[in-house]
């Protein structure tokens, strides 16, 4: 029986920045016409690896081959010409352009791009062939991310068609839109191409791909069947130790004491005479305990965290707080919002300055209104500490960390300050299995301490390990559940709809 063609061949990959090796030596074969999962810890490698393949970056040393024919590195021209495609984590779309001018605008312009009539006839060839119907005229920002992540996909195939790398593709997407996912995915190996996914959700790895790479520190740890290796043995080669997942643990004598938050007939329009975004709204949280929000994206999440976080006003009905609170926003919250880049980080600004955001006016941090960088300096080097933050210096730029040392900066800065209210949404989304554990144990940590937690998450089992008591969200009403005394099962029914 003949071997199966490698579609991809990597040999002496390395690559450095400012002296940290981001990957070394990092040898690879991947078959043709199948799913190859690339793992890792956050800050592992693998985004770089993947943009070293599509020609982003230029590494150190190295060889790239596709189907045994070497690829000029450093040129995202010669990829696409050898038919690598790639769909970022952060998508690259311009939101107030149509679905077809972004394709367009993908594409290029030269002597030598396809016709118009032809870069149809490739869209909808990919569309018929995964089964996605588009509307190529809608501007892109108005469509779902799912979707949007379906215009990207389409975008990478008209560009290439071998070789597909998929870099975090599941970390925004509902669990219906998973399956779609996969199922794509499929289609596409049927249709002869080859797919890199990089991925930080183990089951779906597991599920989605029959071979996977696992990268650790920028070295390649192992490479082999999918089905060698339980999950346990995947998340540990990853992290490499024992990655223990933090569970709720009861706490006695605090079922009655005071809310520490309560919502009582809340209601929202984003509009004077639109329809009510949130309706009838009414829930409370208590010190010691963590009220846990589930919900298929787009059905009022927003809206809540705007609420509870001070952002906006309720049309109707009232926020009361136990104390220490003024308005709308109590004086100690502490805040995990679902966008890091976009509500929690500077990110051109240093690691220091990240860190001391909410405080920097504060003593000891400040007196006389004169900044005090030496106790700036010791504050966030105990926290990098404290939390694991893995970095070369705090003067350096938080873009330069990976997602999983951002997210670690955002909860060092919001929770070192004590808070009585901590609001969190989506506070694992992108992190690996080892930053993910230690996100749900600093707040089970926090629990502990006496303040009071609303969990606005997408992922239910991750929601429900951790979670006192557990409410749905849908088309803008909130239901509280019985649990835990309900099933998961119960709960998926009501994320989408039913009774």
């Amino acid at each position: 029986m003949a071997a199966t063609p490698l579609a991809l061949k990597l040999t002496g990959i390395s690559k450095t920045f400012r002296g940290v090796s981001a990957l070394e030596d990092v040898t690879l074969e991947v078959a043709a016409g199948g799913v190859h999962g690339i793992l890792g810890e956050n800050g592992a490698g693998k985004t770089t690896l993947m943009n070293i393949i599509a020609g982003l970056l230029r590494p150190d040393s190295g060889r790239v081959e596709v189907m045994g024919d070497p690829v000029p590195l450093g040129s995202v021209r010669a990829g696409r010409a050898q038919g690598i495609g790639m769909v970022h984590q952060h998508f690259k779309l311009v939101e107030n352009q149509s679905v077809l001018d972004n394709l367009v605008l993908a594409v290029g312009k030269s002597l030598f791009s396809r016709s118009p009539r032809r870069l149809l006839r490739d869209i909808n060839y990919w569309c018929r062939e995964l089964n996605w119907p588009l509307d190529l005229d809608v501007p892109v920002g108005s469509l779902a991310v799912g979707r949007q992540q379906r215009v990207e996909i389409i975008k990478a195939l008209c560009g290439g068609g071998k070789i597909l790398i998929l870099d975090e593709p599941t970390a925004a997407l509902t669990p219906a839109e998973v399956d779609e996912l996969a199922l794509a995915v499929a289609g596409l190996t049927r249709a002869g191409m080859t797919v890199l996914f990089i991925s930080h959700k183990l089951l779906e790895a597991v599920r989605i791909c029959r071979t996977i790479s696992i990268l650790r520190r920028g070295k390649l740890v192992y490479s082999g069947t999918t089905a060698d290796l339980s999950v346990d043995q995947i998340a540990e080669k990853m992290v490499g130790a024992k990655v223990d997942v933090p569970r709720l643990t009861q706490l006695a004598g605090h079922t009655e004491t005071p809310p520490m938050l309560e919502l009582v007939d809340v209601e929202y329009r984003a509009k004077k005479r639109g329809p009510p975004v949130l309706k009838q709204i009414n829930m409370t949280v208590r010190p010691y305990e963590i009220l846990g929000i589930a919900g298929v994206d787009g059905n009022g999440q927003s809206a809540l965290a705007a609420l509870i976080s001070g952002a906006v006003n309720p049309t109707a009905g009232r926020i009361v707080h136990r104390s220490g609170g003024h308005g709308n926003v109590p004086i100690r919250l502490g805040y995990i919002p679902e966008d890091r880049h976009k509500e929690a980080l500077v990110l051109p600004l240093p690691i220091v300055s990240n860190l001391l955001l909410r405080s920097y006016r504060q003593r000891p941090f400040a007196r006389w209104r004169f900044c005090r960088f030496g106790a700036w300096r010791k504050h966030s080097a105990d926290l990098v500490r404290q939390y694991d933050i893995r970095c070369r210096r705090l003067e350096d730029a938080v873009a330069t960390l990976s997602g999983g040392n951002q997210q670690k900066i955002v909860l060092a800065r919001e929770l070192s300050q004590q808070p009585e209210l901590i609001l969190a949404v989506n506070p694992t989304r992108g992190l690996d299995v080892g930053a993910t554990a230690f996100v749900l144990r600093q707040l089970l940590e926090a629990r502990e301490r006496g303040a009071a937690i609303i969990l606005i998450h997408g992922d239910l089992d991750e929601l429900l390990s951790i979670s006192d008591r557990v409410a749905v969200i849908h088309r803008g009403t909130l239901t509280i559940t019985a649990w835990p005394d309900t099933t998961p099962a119960q709960i998926g029914r009501l994320m989408l709809g039913g009774m």
